[in-house]
């Protein structure tokens, strides 16, 4: 418990008497899979800061998909994003691309084309994006039995994400020539060979369900979450983010990129170009 510091008796009456007004007027959040704290605390009113400091959040990345979350009273500054003429959003503070592309069901990267965004990281506070009508999708096979089902699982999940689905495809390619059963030597699955360590952590911290690596369509999520995972912390960096996906994020920050490392960027990127 945070101890106060030693203060009068009236002025420790007052204290209790406003948290007691917070607390009042808060209200509750279940944290969605892909939420940022800036993002909730944004559609809120609120600061980011306030919400940490109402849930006892040391680190704003730290929060996951499930948790239940205090909301303080906002400001009142919190006003409604849909423009009902024109069907657009003004971006609120804190809101992020992915944010405003997840509440209209629609692709991060079809968001970004419809208001000419070149770096999807950046979105400017005040600004109006008019939002697309969602596009018919195709339901990805949950088995994939021929290499065109693959392909579907692949386009569709890294649309799902944001990213393009040449780079996705690339990627399954040189990891497993998009082939479900592949077991590697260190016990990696499937057409993204991802290891059980990294299933259970994007599971629980990323996607916020349980995914069976042995099903195609769990396996291609769980590549393409951790891939955008990584590319978060990377800064966007595709180089480290492939690196980090190959040979282990840390291990790149404490020892550089090994040599086959850079061999295996290359052969994504080569493969990439081909899509």
């Amino acid at each position: 418990m945070l101890a106060l510091p030693s203060v009068g008796r009236r002025a420790c009456s007052c204290l209790l008497v406003i948290g007691a007004l917070v607390l009042a007027g808060s209200a509750h959040y279940t944290v969605r899979a892909g939420d940022t704290l800036s993002g909730i605390a944004a559609a809120h009113g609120v600061s980011a800061s306030a919400v940490a400091a109402a849930n006892g959040i040391s680190d704003a990345d730290l929060i996951h998909a499930g948790q239940s979350l205090d909301i303080p009273a906002g400001s009142g500054r919190a006003e409604a994003s849909v423009d009902s003429g024109g069907g657009g959003h003004v971006v609120r503070p804190g809101e992020t691309l992915s944010d405003i592309a997840r509440r209209y069901g629609i692709g991060v990267a079809d968001l970004a084309a419809a208001n000419d965004v070149a770096d999807v990281n950046v979105v400017i506070e005040g600004r109006r994006l008019r939002v697309p009508a969602p596009a018919a999708v195709v339901p990805a096979p949950r088995s994939a039995s021929s290499r065109a089902d693959v392909g579907t699982l692949l386009e569709q999940t890294a649309r799902d994400y944001g990213w393009n689905p040449a780079m996705v495809k690339a990627l399954a390619m040189q990891e497993s020539g998009w082939n479900n059963r592949v077991v590697s030597s260190v016990g990696a699955v499937g057409i993204m060979q991802v290891l059980p360590s990294t299933g259970e952590f994007v599971s629980q911290r990323v996607v916020g369900r349980p995914l069976d690596l042995r099903d195609p369509a769990d396996n291609v999520e769980a590549g393409v979450a951790f891939l955008d995972h990584l590319h978060g912390l990377t800064g966007g960096d595709t180089r480290r983010t492939l690196a980090g996906y190959y040979q282990g994020l840390r291990s790149v920050e404490r020892n550089g990129m090994y040599e086959d490392t850079v061999r295996y960027i290359d052969n994504v990127l080569a493969l990439r170009d081909r899509y």
